[in-house]
């Protein structure tokens, strides 16, 4: 059985998370750069089916893995949904707390969708985990995640931003956010299948 599967990200964090859930099960996870055309479309279920396409045509023969996550805030029309990276860059994570003034529903979604071509059939995965926009950045414990984490809290953790958990509470909350992680969807998945 081929063991080898290709993550098409230049997102080493994300490709070094994925490698760690899918070694146990012998698969050899191997990084492909590829710089992808985003498009528009504010469906996470979109935007992954459509890297899914780009990448069979770049690495044909090859078992492929893609992911896009998006940040959706209800009181904001879903703003910024896939364009996390370009709020971040264009006003940070501080300006988002300017544009949440005064709103009073306070919920944000992640969006995560992962796409995976077995060499024959495709498998589109998507989730979502909700939590709430503080209403100031707090902590400095990025735990190597993205700067949203200063703003955005889950309901485990009241009123605290993600970025304010110690160690042994980060790993509490991943642990309670695994339904929404779909990387361990995709292992889950391949185990079934083995």
């Amino acid at each position: 059985m081929n063991n080898i599967i290709y993550f098409a990200t230049s997102n080493s964090q994300k490709f070094a998370s994925l490698k760690n859930l899918l070694v146990p099960l012998g698969v050899d996870l191997r990084q492909l750069e590829y710089d992808f055309d985003e498009g528009r479309d504010l469906d996470i279920r979109k935007i992954t089916e459509a890297k899914l396409i780009q990448a069979k045509h770049a690495f044909p023969g090859k078992r492929l893995v893609v992911d896009d996550r998006g940040f959706f805030i209800p009181a904001l029309g879903g703003f910024p949904g896939p364009f996390v990276k370009l709020l971040l860059d264009s006003f940070s994570y501080k300006g988002l707390i300017k544009l949440m003034a005064g709103e009073t529903d306070r919920r944000a979604v992640f969006s995560f969708g992962l796409g995976y071509f077995d060499g024959e059939s495709d498998t589109i995965l998507t989730a979502d985990e909700v939590g709430f926009i503080t209403d100031e950045p707090r902590g400095d414990n990025l735990h190597g995640w993205t700067e949203l984490l200063y703003v955005y809290g889950y309901d485990t953790f009241p009123g605290r931003s993600l970025a304010e958990l110690d160690d042994d509470e980060w790993q509490e909350y991943l642990a309670s956010i695994e339904e929404a992680d779909v990387f361990a969807k995709l292992r889950d998945s391949l185990v079934k299948k083995s």
